[in-house]
Parts: structure tokens; C-alpha cells; sequence
């Protein structure tokens, strides 16, 4: 069994259009932009210059409020820096192939089993599919790292497979990411598998993405070896 990791920053990719209704977990929590960031409320008696100075303070956008926790100190912005952090994303991307020994039609089938997933996945607690939406799944991603207890979800949209060769999704809320598994056959009893994640993240937060990329690609690169035990055990059974 080899494996191969591919780690690949793209351009930045100026947009958030599509991302500004989504909620974005952290820690058991929705997060919220603290009230120290927007200003105070109008009142009949408040000067010219105290409703000049509180339009000044940063107003954070759906999108800045999801990633708050994170980036936002104890001081306010100024509104030019809050625009360019609503529009300025990056999409982080890991990429692992991996030779398992089952034919191709037993992994695709294993891997389109989603709430299977966790199994091998020991960073994705739970998946969950919508019973009146089966394109439809929850997913719950929980782990520690840096000290910190990390979780997050997000609602991904499975989009048109290929039989035997693409499993691919988007998520269409909470952590912004996407997703593709491809399949290819080597014989009759073994097959590549190459998955990549891609995740979205504002350009502020790149030298913390950064400093995740190591470990995001040890992560997947673990899973697919899992995968590969258990693709080979249940094929054998």
C-alpha cells in the first residue's frame, strides 16, 4: 500500500458570495460578533460628532461573525479593513492518493455509504443524512489540536456521481469546504484512491491555515489508510 500527499495553495479567489447565510460552529456555539464591535444605539440627544464616531466602529458581516472567535481583538476596525475581510478568501487544499486492495466497485460502493464515514474518518464524529433529502447530509467534525478543542459543522449537498470513479460535494452551510473522492481501477482487485478537500478561509487567517496544512494532510492521509484496512476486511468477509 503506497500513498502519495500533494499540498497545493491556490491564488486567492476573491469572492463570499453564496457563504453570507450560513452558520459556522465552534465549540458547541454559534459565533457571534461581541457587542463591543457595533455601535451604540441612537438617541435624540447624541451629538454630530458621537453618531460620526460610532459609524466608524466595524460592523461585522455574516461572514466576518463566523470566523470571530478567531480574529477579532479586544479594538474595533475601521470599515475599509472590514470590507476587504469580507471579500478576500482562499480555498486550503490537501490532496492524498492512496492503492487499496479491493476492486474498484467495493470502495466506491463502501465510500457512498456517508454516515459510514466517521469509521474511518477518527476526526469526523458523526454524518448524518436528511431522510427527506438523501443529497442532503449533517456533517460534525471534532478534534484537538494547538490545546484547543475543535468543532464544526456544516450542511454538504452531494452532487452527481459517477459510478465506479467520482463521489464529489459542496457545503452549503458552516464550514465553507468541498470535497472529491476519485476512483481508479489497476486491475480486477485493486484500485487508486485519491481524495481531496479543499476548505475556504479569509486571507487573514492564512498563516493560521498554514499552520493547520500539515496536519489537515496527515489527517486524510490517515483516514485513507483506515479506509484501505477496512475496504480489504469487509471485501474479505
Amino acid at each position: 500500500m503506497s500513498a502519495t500527499a500533494i499540498v497545493s495553495l491556490p491564488n486567492p479567489n476573491a469572492f463570499a458570495a453564496g457563504f453570507v447565510n450560513r452558520k459556522f460552529r465552534c465549540r458547541n456555539a454559534v459565533a457571534k460578533p461581541s457587542s463591543r464591535y457595533l455601535p451604540p444605539p441612537s438617541s435624540s440627544s447624541s451629538s454630530s460628532s458621537s453618531s460620526s464616531s460610532s459609524s466608524s466602529l466595524m460592523k461585522p458581516s455574516p461572514l466576518a461573525s463566523r470566523f470571530s472567535p478567531l480574529i477579532l481583538p479586544n479594538r474595533s476596525f475601521n470599515s475599509s479593513l472590514s470590507r476587504r475581510f469580507d471579500t478576500l478568501m482562499e480555498w486550503q487544499e490537501c490532496k492524498v492518493k492512496m492503492k487499496v486492495e479491493v476492486p474498484v466497485s467495493v470502495a466506491y460502493g463502501l465510500y457512498s455509504d456517508r454516515e459510514s464515514i466517521p469509521s474511518w474518518m477518527s476526526f469526523i464524529s458523526s454524518v448524518k443524512v436528511l431522510k427527506d433529502k438523501p443529497d442532503l447530509s449533517r456533517w460534525t467534525l471534532k478534534y484537538k489540536a494547538f490545546g484547543q478543542n475543535l468543532e464544526y459543522s456544516w450542511l454538504a449537498k452531494n452532487l452527481q456521481p459517477l459510478l465506479n470513479q467520482k463521489i464529489h460535494w459542496i457545503s452549503l452551510e458552516g464550514l465553507p469546504n468541498r470535497g472529491t473522492v476519485r476512483f481508479f481501477p489497476l486491475g480486477p482487485s485493486s484500485c487508486d484512491v485519491e481524495l481531496t478537500f479543499a476548505y475556504e478561509v479569509p486571507l487573514l487567517l492564512i498563516p493560521f491555515a498554514t499552520a493547520l496544512q500539515p496536519l489537515m494532510q496527515g489527517l486524510i492521509k490517515n483516514s485513507l489508510e483506515q479506509f484501505a484496512q477496512i475496504a480489504k476486511s469487509t471485501n474479505s468477509t
